[in-house]
């Protein structure tokens, strides 16, 4: 019985840590996706593209904005997306991929925390 007990409270233990860990992993991936679609972005040679791949990004950075609301860097990078996605649509590829590449190194800052 007291095996038993103890093998119980042990789950139960564990099931209270689990959830975290899953929301931090989902997090990292989202957070990751977003890094490597403006990295992409960045590469791209043609602005329609761009528009396509800083759309995706902001997608999975928004994904990670539900969970860090305040995140400063995560906001930077969101606004310089928007800025890819204004600037490739008016065909302005430099402008673009400058807006980018701030973005990336935001994106990059959140994930050194």
């Amino acid at each position: 019985m007291k095996k038993t007990l103890s093998i119980l409270s042990s789950i139960f233990i564990l099931s209270l840590f689990t959830p975290s860990s899953v929301s931090a992993q989902v997090e990292d991936i989202y957070l990751q996706e977003a890094i490597k679609q403006t990295e992409a972005v960045v590469l791209a040679v043609d602005v329609m593209t761009m528009t396509q791949l800083a759309q995706e990004a902001e997608k999975y950075a928004v994904e990670v904005k539900s969970t860090h609301p305040e995140d400063k860097h995560l906001q930077e990078g969101l606004e310089h997306l928007d800025d890819v996605i204004k600037e490739s649509r008016a065909g302005e590829a430099a402008a673009a991929r400058k807006a980018a590449i701030v973005a990336l190194s935001k994106f990059n800052q959140i994930e050194s925390k």
